[in-house]
């Protein structure tokens, strides 16, 4: 027998003109006592590295703007893969993204690391995603960290 949970994450998203300012100095992956060492690049700068290494050609044929909400205990750390660009920056876009991406920094982690399949995570109810959901499923060569 195969019992099936779902789980679901509801975000209020306000207008990018009424979102207040965040100071986005959160590293992820890093524990407290990591955060003072730079010798550990972050899951976004590794991600960053990545983008900048593709062909930017085939990043603006898929192209779109993809945000990534990841949620840590209380907080929301958002950054944003921009591959009309291509980019990687913290925090919001200043328009609305084409898809956005909700879910907690273990399964982002599990995700990036190719650990555990990106369908698996959205049928499971472990990532919310909204807007285009058939380019986002293009997204793995660009998030994927080796």
């Amino acid at each position: 027998m195969v019992t099936l949970i779902l789980r679901f994450v509801r975000v209020k998203v306000q207008p990018a003109s009424t979102r207040p300012q965040r100071n986005l100095t959160y590293t992820m992956g890093a524990s407290q006592s990591d955060q003072g060492n730079t010798g550990k690049a972050d899951l976004v700068t590794r991600i960053k590295s990545r983008v900048e290494s593709v062909d930017p050609v085939k990043a603006r044929e898929l192209g779109g703007v993809f945000l990534f909400n990841i949620i840590k205990g209380t907080s929301v750390y958002s950054w944003t893969l921009d591959l009309n660009k291509p980019t990687v920056y913290e925090g919001e876009p200043d328009d609305d993204p084409d898809t956005t991406f909700t879910l907690n920094e273990h399964y982002f982690k599990q995700l990036v690391s190719g650990r555990e399949d990106p369908r698996v995570i959205m049928q499971a109810g472990r990532c919310s995603v909204t807007g285009d959901i058939m380019r986002a499923m293009k997204l793995e060569p660009y998030i994927k960290l080796d």
